[in-house]
């Protein structure tokens, strides 16, 4: 039979609580990096449906401004003089320029210069209602063409050095993508705009381009509203698991303190109290008593000639033999009495309201339904008795002290030829 040994196991407090941190740091953590990742796809998203308006915006720039140049290079485009055709009376104040010419056949063809040909066809864009674009400057010789704030805004950040200029821009509730690049003046723009002061390579205005947006718009608010709820929902089910898994593992950690608190205060082989956990609740229980005023009594016994009992029957029926008093001590007693294996073949009872007659009267039916009972051990019954020694706690005597006393009295129960139980009062 091996000695008892004092368990030094650690318990590691509040283990639940580390693990729900712990747990809920992983849960931030991983929705963080969710809601990182869906934001960056949105963004993304949103982005390369700006810069698609933005290509576009700058494909039709382009266009107009190849149309522009066709007809500045041919010195504008002449076309005949309808009802409905007005003459430009701002080319007519150009010294030099035919603006009004007749063929052989007597038929009047009036001048379209580049920007008059640039606002028809804007005109006539817009009633397709397919987009907006118009040639304007901060000194337009029209005065239809003058700019508006956000055209005004453009023309002076080229002026700044700008190369374009784009935002949203809504108007009788409806969104534009609203764009505007300069433009730059040409030998070919000299003919008409040379008076105004202009060299060529000057800017001298720009062409603003207005894309319908709305769908747009709409497209991009649906795409943010489908993700965050793709995000959510990811998140949401992340954090199902999470909790699932820290159910799981919080039950199992819960199980294996219980198992690691039952390992420090508990008696490897017995199952009973050990020394350190039984001194714990002994201390406990004796600042109750103090409170209401009650007593308390100590039975420390020894098992008689148990050394003899080993060498007869080995080691193994000793361990059984010590087990299964344990069982019988825990089935004699009541459930709030503190029972622990004090060492070797000792054992420690706490009787708490129990006074010395009280504690004497019970030692003496442990010992003999002890004396009464076999054990079962090494293939055998095997009779055991005990030995009891019995006192009561004091008012402030020490719990060494009283055990001390117990002692005494358990050495004169053995001196006194063993099987009997001696109670000793106060010192």
């Amino acid at each position: 039979m091996e000695n008892v040994a004092e368990s030094t196991i650690e318990i590691p407090s509040k283990g639940s609580d580390f693990v729900r941190k712990y747990l809920t740091g992983i849960f931030l953590i991983i929705g963080l990096i969710v809601l990182s990742v869906f934001w960056g796809f949105s963004y993304r998203s949103n982005t390369l449906i700006r810069e698609q308006l933005l290509k576009q915006a700058q494909a039709f720039f382009e266009e107009v401004v190849i149309t522009r140049e066709w007809a500045a290079k041919h010195g504008g485009v002449y076309v005949k003089i309808r009802p409905d055709t007005v003459v430009n009376q701002y080319l007519l104040k150009i010294p030099g320029l035919k603006v009004v010419i007749t063929d052989e056949d007597g038929i009047a063809y009036t001048l379209k210069n580049p920007a008059l040909i640039t606002r028809e066809l804007s005109e006539l864009a817009t009633t397709k209602d397919v987009l907006r674009f118009r040639i304007t400057s901060l000194t337009p010789l029209n005065p239809t063409n003058s700019p508006d704030p956000f055209e005004q805004t453009a023309l002076n950040s080229f002026n700044q050095g700008s190369k374009e200029y784009f935002t949203f821009e809504t108007n009788d509730a409806q969104v534009y993508f609203r764009y505007m690049a300069p433009l730059i003046t040409t030998k070919p723009c000299l003919k008409c705009h040379e008076q105004q002061g202009y060299k060529e390579g000057d800017i001298r205005g720009g062409i603003s381009v207005s894309l319908p947006a709305t769908d747009v718009l709409k497209q991009i608010n649906e795409n943010r509203y489908y993700i965050v709820l793709i995000a959510f929902a990811i998140v949401v089910l992340i954090f199902a698991i999470i909790r699932y898994i820290s159910r799981v593992f919080i039950g199992d950690l819960n199980r294996a303190e219980q198992h690691l608190r039952e390992m420090a205060s508990r008696d490897y082989l017995t199952s009973l109290l050990n020394r350190r956990e039984a001194f714990r609740r002994i201390q406990e229980e004796r600042e109750r008593a103090k409170r209401a005023e009650t007593p308390i009594s100590f039975l420390l016994f020894d098992i008689d000639h148990f050394k003899r009992l080993n060498d007869t029957y080995g080691h193994d029926a000793g361990d059984a033999v010590l087990k299964q008093l344990a069982i019988k001590l825990l089935e004699a007693l009541r459930d709030y009495d503190i029972v622990c294996r004090y060492g070797g073949e000792e054992f420690l009872i706490v009787s708490p309201d129990t006074d010395l007659e009280q504690a004497f009267k019970l030692a003496e039916r442990l010992r003999v339904t002890i004396a009464e009972t076999n054990i079962n051990a090494a293939l055998q019954d095997i009779s055991i008795t005990v030995s009891i020694g019995v006192t009561q706690l004091q008012a402030e005597e020490s719990i060494e002290a009283v055990i001390s006393r117990a002692d005494a009295a358990l050495y004169q129960a053995k001196n006194g030829g063993r099987n009997r139980v001696i109670a000793l009062g106060a010192p």
